[in-house]
């Protein structure tokens, strides 16, 4: 059974301020452009994500295409996280049709 769901990048545009955004695309791609306020998430911040972020926070896991979200979406609903969701499309959709910092 999947313990994390999806939502659209329209979707998160329209709800932004209702949820925290994960970004686990390598650190050079984020450090060049990214969504507005999103944290970039990797192997050594994990930890304190995790120990720092309210069980039932909003959090949408951002990849480049909306693959590799779905793992990290099901690993943090696995750790305690129960509002997880991969956004669909990932960044590249995103950096199509709303605005990103960096860029």
């Amino acid at each position: 059974m999947k313990s994390y769901s999806h939502i659209s990048c329209e979707a998160l545009h329209e709800q932004r301020d209702e949820w925290t955004v994960v970004d686990i695309r390598d650190p050079q791609a984020f450090s060049l452009s990214r969504v507005d306020n999103s944290i970039a998430l990797n192997n050594e911040n994990l930890s304190d994500f995790l120990a720092q972020t309210e069980a039932n926070q909003k959090v949408a896991v951002m990849c480049y295409h909306g693959h590799s979200s779905q793992q990290a979406a099901e690993y943090l609903a696995s750790q305690g996280l129960k509002n997880v969701a991969s956004v669909d499309g990932g960044f590249e959709f995103w950096r199509l049709h709303f605005p990103v910092d960096g860029e």
